[in-house]
């Protein structure tokens, strides 16, 4: 009985440590891997926040990995603990490598100050170059900035961009005789006419929404300039005398062709792009992301193109329009593989990369070659993207918040008639002079 119990348990203890020592050998051999794998090549880690294009920058990654050697881990954080993830994670030191940042310039000067992300412009100066100087500017810091930072330079390069033009039903237009897109504004009110005549609604965007803004901020440029904006909006230069009225008139012309569709002065924007995607419309005041959502809404909807907003006889500065960086990306300071990290941010913003990025995920590249190349994009997103080159630095908003809400609510009853110009612009004045 005894001699029994003992073979039972040696054979036991004999499999035990048969056991011990496949799984000893294991981990010894994935520890050989591992240490082979880091002697072949670094493995550097980058986080981002893009759900739709996962897969994208993953094949990105692997593409790069067989030219260079170089294992990028790439790690989806959707939803909307992003900029609270990265926050945390400069607090305990462990930012990764790479990351598209998600927030304001104001909340990365928080990281700059804190040293947990790297100055670009002396490491990949020459690639900053490459991108219109208004989207490097978003966040780059000098002496004077409002967020007082008080380490200079440039900490982010833009993977894509982003901006708000008009957008063209290709074959409506056609069918009303346009034969190309309007370049001043006299041929944007003979468009709308043809169209008219043609039995087509021309025009529809969400004038009941923000949109009003970017649609108003060329022309406010294009009549005032910069300086005398800034200077209307502070109180400081009155508005009653200036050409703001010239730039309110523009709107009144356009009731006065019956170029809105019904409705327009309550629209929202999705409401105009089903507008536009179904044929009821045949222009659309959008962003460029607009054709993400058309393939969205119908993935078969290709008749269309962007121009910029056209250009009034009388203007005295050139058209500007609303835009800026879709997505930064960031570097962390404390990253061990900074050479290797660069050039994965060389190799997502080259002229390639960037032109596969914009046709496969509808985001405008950042990359001006990628832009002004005739291969490799729709002529929509190229049209898009050359407006880069035209994108206002802002001129601030008024002093006074409310005369921006009056402002708004004015052009509203300018569009459906029930309110001239003049008396817009007497309301808004009246504002202004409340200051704060």
């Amino acid at each position: 009985m005894f001699g029994q119990q003992m073979s039972y348990w040696g054979k036991l203890i004999l499999g035990l440590t048969l056991v011990f020592l496949f799984v000893t050998g294991c981990s010894s051999e994935k520890s050989n891997q591992d240490n082979n794998s880091n002697d072949e090549g670094s493995e550097i880690v980058f986080w981002h926040y893009l759900n739709d294009r996962h897969e994208l920058l993953k094949r990105f990654a692997e593409d790069f990995e067989a030219e260079t050697g170089t294992k990028v881990d790439v790690q989806l954080f959707g939803g909307d603990g992003f900029k609270q993830k990265i926050i945390a994670a400069a607090q305990t030191d462990s930012l990764p490598d790479l990351m598209t940042y998600s927030g304001g310039a104001g909340d990365l000067a928080k990281l700059i100050e804190t040293d947990s992300v790297l100055e670009l412009s002396n490491e990949i100066g020459d690639v900053l170059g490459k991108f219109p100087e208004t989207l490097v500017k978003t966040f780059s810091f000098s002496e004077g900035n409002p967020f007082e930072v008080t380490k200079y330079g440039s900490y982010a390069v833009p993977m894509d961009a982003n901006n708000m033009q008009f957008i063209y039903n290709t074959d409506l237009f056609a069918k009303a005789g346009i034969s190309e897109a309007p370049k001043t504004w006299d041929e944007f009110i003979e468009a709308i006419d043809k169209l008219i005549a043609a039995g087509i609604t021309p025009f529809a965007t969400g004038m009941g929404s923000w949109v009003i803004d970017p649609i108003l901020n060329p022309y406010e440029f294009a009549y005032l300039g910069q300086d005398q904006l800034f200077n209307i909006k502070q109180g400081t230069e009155p508005v009653i005398g200036s050409d703001y009225i010239k730039v309110l008139k523009l709107f009144e012309e356009m009731y006065q062709h019956d170029a809105f569709a019904d409705g327009i002065a309550t629209m929202d924007l999705p409401q105009a792009e089903q507008m536009f995607v179904n044929g009821d419309v045949a222009m659309i005041f959008d962003g460029s992301w607009g054709i993400g959502v058309f393939n969205q809404m119908n993935p078969e909807f290709k008749n269309y193109d962007v121009f910029m907003p056209p250009t009034p006889a009388d203007a005295k500065y050139d058209i500007k329009i609303t835009g800026g960086i879709g997505v930064p990306l960031v570097v962390g300071k404390n990253t061990e593989h900074k050479e290797e990290t660069l050039e994965f941010v060389k190799y997502l913003v080259a002229k390639e990369q960037q032109q596969v990025y914009a046709e496969e995920s509808f985001n405008l590249p950042a990359n001006l070659e990628a832009a002004q190349s005739e291969e490799g994009m729709s002529s929509a997103l190229r049209n898009f993207s050359l407006g880069m080159e035209h994108v206002f630095e802002s001129p601030g908003v008024y002093k006074n918040p409310n005369a921006g809400t009056v402002l708004q609510k004015g052009i509203q009853l300018i569009v459906i008639g029930e309110a001239t110009p003049e008396e817009v612009l007497e309301d808004l004045a009246a504002e202004i002079e409340k200051g704060e």
